[in-house]
């Protein structure tokens, strides 16, 4: 019989690895390749290239140049401290690559195969720059493009295509995940706008988003709506989910609406249903193009890390 230590001896202290300093991996496995030191695109095992016409890729190349000089060597001290690079988007605003396919409005009008190529290029060195790059471009901007009125477009599309501000797109909440048909956030209809009351949780870019896409039900059609909140709304809080163990660069937040006001302008017109919901991933193959990208990517960078 294996004997148990006994948990009610008070001079006890459980071990707890929290309390040790952050590894270092060049000391621990010095055969491993530091994180720092990106491995060079050296293939193109699945042909990629030859698919893609000349402006794809150069939106590729450059995308990765990028990726492997100027974020690959930062990524290991930000994933340690759970931070986010908050320097680096100006150089991913200059890629030009927020907004993807969408046309117009300071947007790329990217092919979709250049988007999703650009994407994937984000992807291969991190997955927590691909997520924060996603949210903010083919869930929240596109949500605009596709959902939004002609003002709103024109309003938020150019500061967002640009980076100048950050946008994050909350459907999941607390009790049933990104279940849209089961939302609790309500919006109720007053005069001039509209009051949102709920929460939402596992938002990634929420704790420094500018424009936050919410969806909520409507409380006199009892349809799911969508709005753009403001991050100064009164009555919203937006808490950093903390102690993750993946994708830690992501900043994931709790986010509480009581009483939040929108007016009438920032209510996304094209989404009156919970079947509006899936205008945007069906709308963007890029998102799915990405995800399935992420086990090549990683298997490239495997093959060539030798």
């Amino acid at each position: 019989m294996v004997s148990r230590p006994n948990l009610d001896n008070a001079n006890m202290k459980m071990p707890s690895y929290f309390n040790f300093p952050a590894l270092d991996v060049s000391v621990a496995f010095p055969q491993a390749t530091p994180a720092s030191t990106f491995p060079p695109c050296a293939s193109d095992y699945f042909h990629f290239n030859d698919l893609l016409k000349p402006e794809e890729q150069a939106v590729r190349n450059r995308v990765r140049e990028c990726m492997e000089k100027e974020i690959a060597p930062i990524m290991t001290e930000y994933w340690e401290k759970a931070e986010f690079p908050f320097h680096v988007i100006p150089k991913f605003a200059a890629l030009r690559i927020a907004g993807g396919t969408i046309k117009g409005y300071g947007c790329p009008d990217l092919s979709i195969a250049g988007s999703a190529v650009a994407a994937a290029e984000v992807a291969r060195v991190d997955a927590s720059c691909s997520t924060f790059f996603l949210v903010h471009s083919s869930l929240a901007m596109l949500t605009i493009a596709l959902c939004g009125s002609e003002a709103q477009k024109q309003k938020y599309l150019p500061s967002l295509a640009q980076m100048k501000t950050i946008a994050c797109w909350a459907l999941t909440e607390p009790d049933y995940g990104s279940d849209a048909s089961a939302l609790k956030t309500t919006a109720t209809k007053v005069e001039g706008g509209w009051i949102l009351d709920g929460q939402k949780r596992w938002i990634g870019n929420s704790t420094f988003a500018d424009l936050l896409v919410i969806f909520a039900r409507n409380m006199t059609t009892n349809q799911i709506n969508g709005y753009i909140v403001k991050k100064d709304a009164p009555g919203l809080t937006v808490t950093k989910m903390e102690n993750k163990i993946g994708l830690r660069i992501v900043q994931n937040g709790d986010i509480v609406m009581g009483k939040v006001f929108v007016p009438d302008d920032d209510r996304l017109e094209g989404v009156n249903s919970f079947q509006d919901t899936n205008k945007v991933p069906k709308g963007e193959e890029t998102v799915w193009s990405t995800i399935s990208s992420f086990p090549n990517q990683s298997t490239e960078t495997c093959s060539n890390a030798r």
